[in-house]
């Protein structure tokens, strides 16, 4: 199997609904207005290629763990609101503060990461907006299909980083699905060789799903681990 990128290009009707639904289960994920998979990403230009694979899980019938607990307490006195996804001043302010706090290489702001500049969006999308008091503190934005969503982009006040405002994000994008009784989440990826994306599994590691892109099947993540994925990655991707 290649490691190489694949990028599919939106018909006029977009990547929504149950199409979407079927990319996303079949390991692909967003990058501005195209759907793209690969078996491998960088972490900056000036780093080797590291292994990854792709993760959801399911909205419902959860059991949180306790820092997902804790999260949930600490960040309590916030407020919180979904929308129509839409960029504003304030949202490419907040992610200048938070990209310039951070220890890896990302778009130079949330428009460019989000947006292709000359096509119109293909997707559904939303955006949780968390609040203290006035203030804007964190945006996520994430999009849907018929029966599930994908998380996109996360992002917070850096001076807010003691309360884990990335990971509440998760908490309260999950909180949407289950009100919306979607039936994934899928949350981007993780690697084999790097604790980066590790958080992803931190709500319920029990639960989170991971792909075996060779079979395209989904399998629990806790039977598979970094250790026997690392060697799946050996056996079956090729370089």
């Amino acid at each position: 199997m290649n490691a190489g990128l694949d990028f599919i290009f939106p018909e006029e009707k977009g990547f929504t609904g149950n199409e979407l639904d079927d990319y996303l289960a079949a390991g692909y994920y967003r990058t501005q207005h195209l759907l793209f998979t690969t078996h491998q990403t960088q972490i900056s230009s000036q780093e080797k290629m590291y292994p990854v694979f792709w993760l959801r899980m399911p909205a419902k019938d959860l059991q949180e763990s306790a820092a997902a607990v804790a999260i949930r307490k600490k960040c309590s006195a916030f407020t919180f609101s979904y929308h129509k996804a839409k960029i504003t001043n304030k949202a490419n302010e907040l992610y200048s503060l938070y990209l310039h706090s951070i220890d890896f290489e990302a778009a130079e702001s949330c428009s460019s990461y989000l947006y292709h500049p000359y096509f119109e969006n293909p997707f559904n999308s939303k955006m949780l907006q968390i609040n203290d008091g006035k203030n804007l503190i964190a945006l996520g934005y994430f999009d849907l299909g018929k029966h599930s969503m994908a998380g996109i982009l996360n992002f917070y006040d850096p001076a807010y980083k003691k309360y884990s405002l990335g990971k509440f994000l998760m908490l309260k994008k999950l909180d949407y699905a289950r009100a919306k009784n979607l039936k994934y989440y899928y949350t981007g990826y993780i690697s084999t060789e790097s604790n980066k994306f590790d958080y992803k599994i931190f709500p319920d590691k029990q639960a989170v799903e991971v792909f075996l892109p060779k079979e395209k099947i989904w399998t629990p993540y806790n039977l598979m681990g970094k250790e026997k994925l690392a060697k799946y990655f050996a056996k079956n991707i090729q370089l």
